[in-house]
């Protein structure tokens, strides 16, 4: 284990780590650091939900196939299992806000075409603190309906999604411990 981190964690770390920053395309950074975060999530909730859905029963399977579904369905779903069935919350730290800022960014490029979503354009005020957002802390600029990203964006995608695992699998550790989960 490297240092006090789950296997999970680890993982993810490497993953991100070997993502390239130095790219012609930075929006490949963008969407892959997510998707392993994702992955590592993912991964969590099935270690600590696990021990309430096996079993060999019908109901048990059918327990555990709308577990799945439900578990892993959204970030609002995640984050309110993690919070409500395992009181594991990151949610108000600078690491969740940039991370989720991060996914803002991911759903614009792969949901906005170009530029914002139109529901991320839906309300100015919104429009505008998310493209501050954008350009302080992860370097990547809204210019009309077009998004531009840097090398420095890609850079930032890596950093936050690398803080953002270590900031919640602190906070994992201790259930993790708890029900000797590690």
């Amino acid at each position: 284990m490297l240092g006090m981190l789950s296997l999970p964690a680890e993982s993810a770390l490497r993953r991100i780590a070997a993502v390239e920053t130095r790219t012609t395309y930075p929006e490949l950074a963008v969407l892959r650091v997510p998707s392993i975060v994702e992955s590592y999530v993912d991964d969590l909730l099935d270690i600590l939900s696990a021990e309430y859905v096996k079993g060999d029963s019908d109901f048990q399977w059918s327990l555990q196939a709308v577990t799945d579904e439900k578990l892993h369905q959204n970030w609002n779903t995640r984050r309110e299992w993690l919070r409500d069935a395992f009181h594991i919350d990151v949610g108000k730290t600078a690491e969740a806000q940039d991370f989720f800022l991060l996914v803002e960014l991911r759903n614009a490029l792969v949901h906005g075409g170009d530029g914002l979503t139109r529901s991320q354009r839906r309300r100015l005020r919104g429009q505008l603190a998310l493209e501050r957002d954008l350009r302080k802390r992860l370097n990547a600029f809204v210019d009309g309906q077009r998004t531009i990203l840097t090398d420095a964006t890609a850079r930032a995608a890596v950093q936050v999604g690398s803080r953002y695992v270590r900031a919640l699998d602190t906070v994992a550790r201790e259930e993790l411990v708890r029900r000797e989960l590690l």
